[in-house]
């Protein structure tokens, strides 16, 4: 159990955003402890509900669509209690709530274990059998390792938004000036606006010596750039 532990935390690891990972994590998870169904409900504090974000073994259209009130539900109770649910018949639960919308029927064996976070529940991590199921205390511990490690997952990812917004932020304070080379080559350094740009009576005007020589000089820039 320890080998497939560490492998499926490696492939947690490896995911390119949250969404990966929790893909990762619901089929590896319903591999590795022989069962029917693994989902990832998520907690969104704002609208007070539980969402399926991800399954293996429910209907995939539901992922996105369920939502439970929190505390509704064997997933509402393990989040609300913040430890793990672990039923053999979950229809007959006072908790039990069935949502038709993702096929769940069949299921009796229940485990849930809440996603903590700095003592935050972000969802919870959760598993169903057909026939009637105690999961095992060593599989349950098995799904808080790994609802742990998935804390991490969603505690980057949440820092992975927030810099993404302060930098588009930034961004759309950031005047972009678009230049002409006069010469071919690569410069790097600090630029600096003289002038602000289709400003032309802010130019100032400047006594020249020789005005012929620098019509002339002016004549043979542009004539050297036209040639390349």
């Amino acid at each position: 159990m320890l080998d497939i532990l560490r492998r499926i935390i490696q492939d947690i690891n490896a995911a390119h955003d949250l969404n990966e990972a929790l893909g990762v994590i619901v089929a590896e998870v319903k591999t590795a402890i022989h069962t029917d169904v693994c989902s990832v409900y998520m907690t969104d504090s704002v609208r007070g509900e539980h969402v399926l974000m991800a399954t293996d073994g429910l209907r995939p259209g539901a992922v996105g669509k369920v939502r439970l009130k929190l505390g509704q539900g064997l997933i509402g109770l393990a989040a609300s209690r913040a430890e793990p649910v672990n039923v053999d018949n979950a229809p007959a639960h006072p908790a039990f709530r069935y949502i038709a919308a993702t096929g769940e029927a069949p299921f009796h064996g229940f485990v849930g274990v809440p996603i903590i976070r700095r003592r935050k529940v972000l969802g919870v991590l959760a598993a169903q059998q057909r026939e009637q199921r105690k999961y095992t205390a060593d599989e349950e511990s098995f799904l808080v390792t790994l609802a742990a490690q998935l804390a991490g997952c969603i505690n980057q990812a949440e820092i992975r938004q927030a810099l993404d917004r302060l930098n588009g932020d930034a961004l759309a304070n950031t005047l972009f000036l678009e230049g002409v080379a006069s010469a071919r080559g690569l410069a790097i350094g600090e630029a600096v606006v003289v002038f602000p740009a289709a400003a032309l009576e802010r130019v100032p005007d400047k006594d020249i010596d020789d005005p012929e020589a620098e019509a002339s000089r002016f004549r043979q820039a542009v004539a050297a750039e036209l040639a390349e």
